[in-house]
C-alpha cells in the first residue's frame, strides 16, 4: 500500500509505503508522480519507508525498479525516511541510479527530511 504525505509545499512530493507493496500499488503510485512531474521544475521527493515490509512478489519489485529508472533524473532531491541496514543499503543503491541528491533520515526526522528536500 502507499499513501501520500502532506508536505505543505507543491514542489515536494511525499509518499509513504507502509506494509507490502503490490504491483497494482506501484502502478497507482505512478499517477500522482506523473501529475506533479508534468509541471515545470524538478520537485523533491520524500519517501517514507518506516513501515515498509517489502514487496508482494517479484513483479512488484521489478515494477518499482522500472519506476525508479524511469524517473531517475526527475527529482532535485530525494529524502528516504526509515531505519535499518536494508533501508540504508537501498538508499545507496538508488543513489547510483539517479542524479538527484539523496539522503537518508531516521523516522523521528520527518520534518527535517521535508525541509531538506525543500532546500531549506
Amino acid at each position: 500500500m502507499f499513501t501520500e504525505i502532506e508536505t505543505a509545499d507543491s514542489n515536494v512530493i511525499g509518499i509513504a509505503c507502509p506494509g507490502k507493496l503490490s504491483e497494482s500499488d506501484l502502478e497507482r503510485m505512478h499517477g500522482p508522480l506523473h501529475e506533479r512531474l508534468e509541471r515545470p521544475g524538478k520537485p523533491g521527493l520524500v519517501l517514507d519507508l518506516t513501515d515498509f515490509d517489502g514487496y508482494e512478489g517479484p513483479t512488484a519489485m521489478l515494477e518499482d525498479l522500472e519506476i525508479d529508472t524511469a524517473h531517475a533524473n526527475d527529482f532535485s532531491r530525494v529524502a528516504v525516511v526509515g531505519e535499518g541496514v536494508l533501508m540504508e543499503w537501498g538508499t545507496k543503491l538508488a543513489d547510483a541510479l539517479t542524479r538527484a541528491e539523496m539522503y537518508s533520515f531516521d523516522p523521528a526526522q520527518m520534518g527535517a527530511a521535508i525541509e531538506w528536500v525543500r532546500g531549506s
